[in-house]
């Protein structure tokens, strides 16, 4: 029946979703986005986890910076400040490799 399609599929949206934001969510150690979504002079959240160990790496796109080390708790404070926390893969924090000599 359409009603028991409809929740089925609302489920599968939630378990995507939460999926995704488990993938998604900064963890400590390693190196996340912060992309604001709505204009504000002040962001709590990126002062606290500055002063809780993350430090400044550069810019990234959409308006963003880049973190290395947030702290534990930094998504969800940066959503509650408008904006995202999204965590960078290892894979692209690698330094290029250095071409071969000869």
């Amino acid at each position: 029946t359409f009603s028991s399609r409809a929740a089925l599929a609302a489920q599968a949206l939630v378990l995507v979703l939460v999926v995704a934001m488990a993938e998604l969510a900064p963890r400590p150690g390693l190196a996340a986005l912060y992309i604001p979504l709505v204009p504000a002079h002040r962001r709590p959240s990126l002062g606290w986890a500055l002063a809780h160990g993350a430090a400044l790496n550069g810019k990234g796109p959409f308006g963003g910076l880049i973190l290395t080390n947030p702290p534990a708790g930094f998504g969800a404070r940066a959503f509650h400040d408008g904006a995202l926390a999204l965590a960078i893969p290892a894979l692209l924090c690698q330094p290029p490799k250095a071409p071969p000599h000869g």
